[in-house]
C-alpha cells in the first residue's frame, strides 16, 4: 500500500539546465516506481545555514508523493549517489 511522503533536496548551485535535469532525474525515478507525485515545490536558491561541501548556497526543492515504502531505500540511495544533491531528507506524512 502506498504511503505519503515529503522529501526535501538541496542541490548545488548549478546552471538552470543542470538543476532542472537533477529534478527530472528524481521525478523519473519516482514515476518509474509508480509513485504519484502530488506536488513539486521549488523554493529556488537560498543561503545555507552553514557550508556544505564548500557551498554556501543551495537550490531547495520539496517533493510530495505517494510511494510503496520498500522503494524509499532506493530513493535515498539515488540521492546519495547523485553528486549534485548535497543534502536530502524523506519524511513519512501522517494521515489527517
Amino acid at each position: 500500500m502506498k504511503k505519503s511522503y515529503e522529501s526535501m533536496i538541496v542541490i548545488k548551485p548549478l546552471s538552470e539546465e543542470e538543476t532542472d535535469q537533477t529534478i527530472e532525474t528524481v521525478k523519473n525515478f519516482l514515476t518509474e516506481r509508480e509513485a504519484e507525485i502530488d506536488n513539486v515545490n521549488i523554493w529556488g536558491l537560498r543561503r545555507l545555514a552553514y557550508e556544505i561541501e564548500k557551498q554556501s548556497e543551495g537550490y531547495y526543492v520539496i517533493l510530495y508523493f505517494s510511494l510503496e515504502p520498500h522503494h524509499i531505500d532506493a530513493l535515498e540511495n539515488l540521492y546519495r549517489l547523485n553528486e549534485n544533491i548535497i543534502r536530502f531528507n524523506v519524511i513519512k506524512k501522517e494521515k489527517n
